[in-house]
């Protein structure tokens, strides 16, 4: 991916209404993504862990085919953030479908890759591109660990995604900073939830050198989001020197 495209990527829910109208399928998600896309998104996050029923997942990877090249597709846990159950087996059967369709990134954690060799093979074996991603939902750790943990999840891909919980704007500066520490062969999204990582979620696309950015669309799906339309408006300020 080009350094130099700073793109926004939105997360959408992926949520299955279970209409029996072929014609219907993921109306809302959807709709959704062409709203997105209309404010401005250069991609998106299709969260499939807000999915209910996973038997129909071959027809919802073929609804939204037509946007896989632009899109994220991410399978959370519970114990990592998101609505997924914590089935081990199903959510291996369920990512390798998600592999196999080739979108543009799939979202894959550090602890569930580096622990089992099936899944690890599965991504060695295929030419999808795989966001290796580790979030830490209570603090920010010392730059140490943090530079150490990019070493470990590069050796799975070298696109990585850390996310950290910032208790102050140290936090924020510390997560930052982390960008002036690693390879330049490493693409690196990296900032910080909650309100005093709010900063590190604008900046890390303008001092730092993330390849892209996450918004919600509305109403946040994770601590500290921003909606696209507050992302944009800082954009441009940006663009226009104003700030």
């Amino acid at each position: 991916m080009p350094r130099n495209r700073k793109k926004i990527c939105v997360s959408i829910p992926i949520v299955d209404d279970q209409t029996k109208d072929k014609n219907k399928e993921l109306e809302l998600p959807l709709c959704n993504i062409e709203k997105a896309i209309q404010k401005g998104a250069e991609m998106i996050e299709c969260r499939f862990d807000f999915v209910k029923d996973y038997s129909r997942i071959d027809d919802y990877l073929q609804v939204l085919s037509k946007y896989k090249d632009q899109s994220v597709y991410t399978l959370r846990p519970e114990n990592e953030g998101g609505q997924f159950s914590n089935d081990h087996s199903q959510r291996i059967i369920l990512l390798k479908k998600l592999i196999d369709a080739k979108p543009l990134f799939v979202d894959i954690e550090y602890d569930l890759i580096s622990k089992n060799d099936v899944l690890a093979d599965i991504v060695e074996n295929s030419d999808t591109r795989i966001l290796v991603s580790w979030h830490d939902f209570a603090s920010t750790p010392h730059q140490d660990e943090l530079i150490n943990l990019v070493n470990k999840m590069r050796v799975f891909s070298p696109y990585l995604k850390i996310v950290t919980t910032a208790k102050n704007i140290n936090d924020s500066l510390k997560i930052l900073n982390l960008y002036q520490c690693v390879d330049t062969h490493v693409n690196l999204v990296a900032f910080a939830m909650g309100e005093a990582g709010a900063i590190s979620r604008i900046l890390c696309t303008v001092t730092g050198d993330a390849p892209f950015t996450y918004a919600a669309l509305g109403n946040a799906i994770a601590p500290g989001q921003m909606s696209i339309d507050q992302m944009k408006m800082f954009e441009k300020l940006f663009e226009c020197k104003l700030i």
